[in-house]
């Protein structure tokens, strides 16, 4: 045998076969590249043995295995011994199972590189859009394999998200615009005490501490950071949603402008975010919370399609950050507080969500109800029970705050009662059944109403704790407003169907099913005006006193013009009055009547013509009902209905109807079509305010940093502690129930 080495190749295979000169340029040498046949273009060297033995494959070179552009016919194939006809792996898999398997492995590892590449790859997750802690997708069985420790995906949650030095450096430049620290702290102090008592969107607690930190950063440099950043400007910008106030009655902070600051604010936020969007795609609490603070401030500003399309962002961001999943908690060793905030946070979204999905007849993007492990524990956040040694115990009332009902019990109970109407699964498009809303409306009675704890009770709630937390008046009554709401949605159907003959029975249970319809919009009325009262009946954009002021409203406009209403209910259908607690309309379908549905339709129309002036939301619906009772009161004369109602509505017709908005309306006036109230014009346009109608809070001669300052140190006068410049950490009460509640029922500033 000749021990003569064979002469090495070092040509590509491509000019090795045209037998032309390569300049062995790599990955793709000149002619190739020239040719336009890159994928042809391999280099690998002949020094290795030239055997049958199917392990051929073992012996190619490293520039096949790092050229991702290579197909499985190059690796599986060597130029100079071609695999015999067959399968692509040779002979092996006739000689039985050991030798199949042993080729099969050969050929895996010849595919797989022995070092990762230096260029950055797609993640898996990334690619198909697989939830990285999923139980059940595909990605689950490639992690339960262990075959996941080469994909990005698999390791980047476990380092923080940084920026890049350009990204840092505008950054920085968009931070220098932000308000002042005096005027974020006035805002963020404002929020726990007078707004986070709705929502709880954040755990005021851990979030100080937090705020804290970040003003003491010398330099923001994780996507974190950012985050954080924009969700205190989100959470300052939805509170000046509620300035001016009953406790700060002024335009101003520090000088500057609530428009100004709300500007500042919205503007920056936008900026960061879509720097931090841009480096990091994935979600996190952080960013689902500024999120759902962007669609609350959407809601205030009557803007419920942007409500709605900011809710879905933040849910897909939380579903991205895995907030509907528990086991993601223990995959990342979150501790309990925010394990226990994500909850809370998803719980507030599938509230909305539920909420939104009833109120504009379309399909929830939360599916389904709630599981098990999504529902908050309210105990985890409790701070340490202590024995009140503040003052006298109050008669009856338990000397320690351990059965004080939680701050969060409300958002709790909204989203029970959310849960229920989900399982109902009946939607406002499907005929209307009466005998199934019937069924449905005794179980909610028995399964909610009659589980719901003393202190939120539809009838005579346990008030002890009213003194003590003043917050919890407020969170009654929102609960009240949703419970009757819900009820008003499960019967309003009612009002749409399809004449048509029925059977005796059934026409008696729908015209009680009518006065249990204008029962829940009596009692949501009353709801509202008791919470607009404790509001000390100022001018508030809450949305929730609009939209339940007008759809109730609308209910009894509706029902006032039927000739039939209200018509007697049969003994027998009537609970008696000890079924108080079972019945929550039993009480208010005894006090139906066409004179007190008036009477509610008026007061209605009044609260709305006064939010007006503040809330877009509220002057359209204003608008809306002015022009519904005007039709209706034609309908009712051309019908010849009750002189009750044809002298109530006409009355109303007949004089002007201005309504106060803050932006003026062209005037025009609509005449009715002849009849015998032909001669009434009817005015459904509005007009400006007058100049006398001016916002009693804003005075010119008020020095705006003298109530800041009464305003913060009226909250803090009982703490004695000292903090440098800019700081108010010592300035914070202890946390307890009554400071998570505030200190009063909406601050305890007065002006001097």
């Amino acid at each position: 045998m000749s021990s003569r080495k064979r002469r090495s190749i070092a040509s590509c295979s491509n000019c090795y076969l045209r037998k032309q000169k390569c300049d062995r340029t790599k990955p793709v040498c000149t002619l190739c590249n020239r040719r336009g046949v890159p994928d042809d273009c391999v280099y690998y060297s002949n020094n290795d043995s030239h055997t049958s033995s199917p392990t051929a494959v073992e012996s190619q070179p490293e520039e096949i295995i790092h050229n991702p552009r290579l197909s499985v016919a190059h690796v599986a194939r060597p130029i100079d011994k071609p695999i015999p006809p067959g399968n692509a792996f040779g002979s092996g898999l006739e000689r039985g199972p050991w030798s199949a398997r042993h080729e099969w492995s050969i050929y895996v590892r010849s595919l797989t590189p022995p070092t990762p590449s230096s260029r950055p790859a797609p993640s898996l997750a990334d690619s198909f859009g697989y939830f990285q802690y999923s139980n059940s997708n595909t990605l689950a069985l490639i992690q339960k394999l262990g075959a996941d420790h080469h994909d990005p995906s698999s390791t980047a949650t476990t380092r923080e998200p940084t920026l890049s030095p350009e990204s840092t450096d505008d950054v920085h430049r968009i931070l220098e615009r932000i308000p002042d620290r005096q005027i974020l702290d006035f805002l963020v102090q404002y929020f726990r005490t007078e707004v986070n008592w709705m929502d709880h969107l954040v755990h005021i607690p851990s979030f100080y501490p937090q705020y804290q930190a970040w003003f003491a950063l010398e330099q923001i440099t994780t996507v974190a950071e950012v985050d954080f950043a924009i969700l205190v400007l989100r959470l300052c910008s939805y509170t000046l949603q509620f300035l001016p106030s009953p406790s700060y009655t002024l335009d101003k902070i520090r000088g500057v402008l609530l428009a100004q600051i709300r500007t500042c604010c919205d503007e920056t936020a936008d900026s960061l975010e879509s720097i931090s969007t841009q480096t990091d795609s994935r979600g996190s609490l952080v960013r689902t919370q500024s999120l759902a603070f962007y669609a609350l401030q959407c809601q205030m500003e009557g803007k419920t399609r942007g409500f709605w399309e900011a809710l879905s962002r933040a849910i897909r961001v939380g579903q991205d950050a895995g907030i509907h999943c528990d086991a993601v908690s223990h995959h990342k060793g979150i501790d309990r507080v925010e394990r226990e905030m994500r909850r809370r946070t998803y719980c507030n979204l599938f509230v909305w969500d539920s909420l939104l999905s009833r109120q504009l007849d379309r399909i929830p993007f939360i599916p389904g109800r709630m599981e098990d492990a999504n529902w908050p524990d309210i105990r985890l956040l409790q701070p340490p029970h202590r024995r009140d040694t503040e003052g006298e115990i109050p008669s009856g009332m338990e000397p320690t705050i351990a059965e004080a009902p939680d701050p969060f019990t409300e958002r709790l109970l909204q989203a029970k009662l959310a849960d229920f109407w989900r399982g109902a699964g009946v939607g406002q498009r499907a005929d209307y059944d009466m005998s199934l809303r019937e069924d449905l409306y005794e179980v909610f009675s028995r399964e909610y109403i009659d589980r719901l704890p003393p202190p939120f009770a539809l009838h005579n709630p346990d008030e002890r704790w009213d003194d003590r937390f003043p917050k919890l008046r407020l969170q009654r009554k929102l609960l009240h407003m949703a419970i009757y709401d819900s009820i008003l949605w499960n019967f309003r159907p009612l009002l749409l169907r399809k004449p048509s003959p029925l059977p005796a029975y059934k026409s008696v249970m729908l015209s009680c099913q009518k006065r249990k319809l204008a029962a829940a919009a009596l009692c949501a009325l009353e709801a509202v005006t008791q919470l607009h009262a404790l509001l000390h009946g100022c001018h508030t954009r809450l949305a929730s006193i609009v939209v339940t002021t007008f759809e109730s409203a609308v209910v009894l406009v509706y029902l006032a013009g039927d000739q039939t209403f209200p018509e007697d209910c049969p003994p027998q259908h009537i609970s008696p009055p000890d079924a108080f607690k079972s019945d929550p309309l039993q009480e208010g379908i005894c006090k139906v009547s066409l004179t007190v549905t008036l009477q509610a339709i008026q007061g209605a129309l009044k609260r709305l013509k006064m939010l007006a002036e503040v809330s877009s939301m509220a002057d359209v619906a204003a608008t809306t009902l002015i022009r519904l009772m005007n039709k209706v009161a034609v309908l009712a004369t051309e019908r010849e209905a009750p002189e009750q109602i044809h002298h109530a509505f006409s009355n109303r017709a007949a004089r002007p109807m201005v309504l106060g908005t803050t932006r003026p309306h062209a005037s025009s006036t609509t005449s009715l079509p002849t009849s015998h109230m032909s001669s009434i014009s009817l005015p459904l346009a509005t007009s400006a305010p007058g100049a006398n109608n001016i916002n009693p809070w804003l005075s010119e001669t008020m020095s705006d940093m003298r109530s800041v300052d009464e305003y913060m140190s009226g909250m803090n006068e009982d703490i004695h502690a000292t903090s440098g410049s800019g700081d108010i950490s010592g300035t914070w009460p202890s946390f307890d129930p009554s400071q998570l509640y505030g200190p009063g029922v909406f601050g305890i500033l007065e002006e001097a």
